[in-house]
């Protein structure tokens, strides 16, 4: 009867460690499957976007900077460039204008060179401005007399066109077919008050 007792509780002890070990064990119920994420390569800014990021909306750009005027003041002198009304021979020649001639015994005493009327003695008289060039106030060549007229309220009639004075120093001569408020500007110089050249206004 013992011998029995025995064999039936280890029998049951047995049965149940390989229940144990063969039985599945229970899912935990909601937990979400396991999954791999992809990964991700960020290809880089177009230029769209790097414009986006580094010129943020509503931030102003900075501005251009203005281009030169035609119009050139230093000390009261006037002028285009480098060239300027009063300008004695050694300082143009100095600023790199050439082609002046004197004549073969150098006593001629008013010469002229690239668009500019020379005099030994008052220096750099006249100044003609290249056709593309405008004024500080807008005018240039194809502008029309009303256009002078409204730019510089001083401005007279020549026989010329127009004649606009700057200053001391000199002023605008506006060369014009005529003087209506139509007529076109075709030429543009500076000129002096003080000239010895007698074809400096020309």
């Amino acid at each position: 009867m013992k011998n029995a007792l025995k064999i039936a509780i280890v029998s049951g002890i047995a049965l149940t460690a390989v229940t144990a070990c063969t039985s599945s064990p229970v899912p935990v119920q909601d937990a979400a499957p396991a999954t791999r994420l992809p990964s991700v390569t960020l290809a880089p800014p177009t230029s769209a976007e790097t414009t986006a990021v580094t010129n943020p909306a509503g931030v102003p750009l900075p501005e251009q900077p203005e281009q030169p005027e035609a119009l050139v003041q230093v000390d009261e002198r006037i002028g285009y460039g480098r060239l300027k009304l009063g300008m004695s021979v050694d300082e143009a020649v100095a600023v790199g204008l050439t082609g002046l001639n004197w004549g073969p015994n150098g006593n001629v005493t008013c010469t002229g060179a690239q668009n500019v009327a020379i005099s030994k003695k008052y220096g750099i008289e006249r100044i003609t401005l290249p056709a593309g060039a405008r004024t500080s106030r807008g005018i240039g060549v194809g502008s029309t007399v009303a256009d002078v007229k409204r730019a510089y309220a001083n401005a007279v009639p020549t026989r010329m066109g127009l004649a606009a004075q700057l200053n001391s120093v000199g002023g605008y001569q506006f060369s014009t077919y005529g003087n209506s408020d139509d007529d076109e500007i075709v030429e543009i110089k500076i000129i002096a008050n003080r000239i010895d050249c007698a074809n400096a206004a020309l």
